[in-house]
């Protein structure tokens, strides 16, 4: 199988520097609950980061189009809220906006609100539904993958990381991509499966025929 990002996972890590996996897990781990809460407010909260991290003020243009992909009627749009909140607790980080890699993207992306919102969108369209939504805070798995999806959206590499090495833990902790492992492996089984069965009954055939000449 081809071990190159599919479609869902092209956005490939770039700048080094970047912040400290280990510190985005962990600060995964520390969670505020409120988050899952229905009543929040995730597009107020993606508006409070964009001023924190430099000021910007996000027009009503950009917040009514991240409102309706948080609240239509998609069938992962229930999943996206609390994906999009997580980005913002991770972001809110200085480990992670004040990471050198990080400056390095932002100055790419329009600066630091700029590379949020690239998360933000991205991270919707890899991760929304690929897991129960609290998992990404209780699975220590899951919380790496959210953590590597954030700095491949992000275009930066994990701190003290190849862009080699940030591939393969990304293919490994990928729900897209070890889906679709275990989808190509069912089919070669039910292929090999097949084969064997069809070789028995030429097999039997010809025991039969030859049992018939006799």
């Amino acid at each position: 199988m081809d071990r190159r990002p599919d479609d869902l996972e092209r956005a490939r890590a770039g700048h080094g520097d970047g912040p400290p996996l280990a510190a985005l897990v962990h600060r995964l781990a520390l969670a505020p609950p409120d988050l899952f809460e229905p009543s929040v407010s995730v597009s107020a909260l993606v508006a409070d980061v964009a001023v924190s991290l430099d000021g910007t003020v996000l027009d009503r243009k950009v917040l009514r189009a991240l409102d309706a992909d948080l609240t239509g009627p998609a069938d992962q749009a229930l999943h996206r809220a609390p994906l999009v909140g997580l980005v913002c607790w991770l972001v809110l980080d200085p480990a992670v906006h004040g990471a050198p890699g990080v400056a390095a993207a932002a100055a790419g992306a329009g600066g630091r609100s700029g590379w949020f919102l690239r998360i933000v969108d991205g991270v919707q369209r890899v991760l929304a539904g690929q897991r129960p939504d609290r998992e990404w805070v209780q699975d220590e798995v899951a919380r790496e993958e959210l953590a590597r999806a954030v700095c491949r959206l992000g275009g930066v590499l994990p701190a003290g990381e190849r862009a080699e090495t940030a591939d393969d833990r990304w293919l490994a902790v990928s729900s897209a991509y070890q889906r679709k492992v275990a989808q190509s492996m069912a089919v070669e089984v039910a292929r090999a499966e097949e084969l064997a069965r069809a070789l028995a009954a030429q097999r039997a055939k010809e025991a039969a025929a030859q049992y018939a000449n006799y």
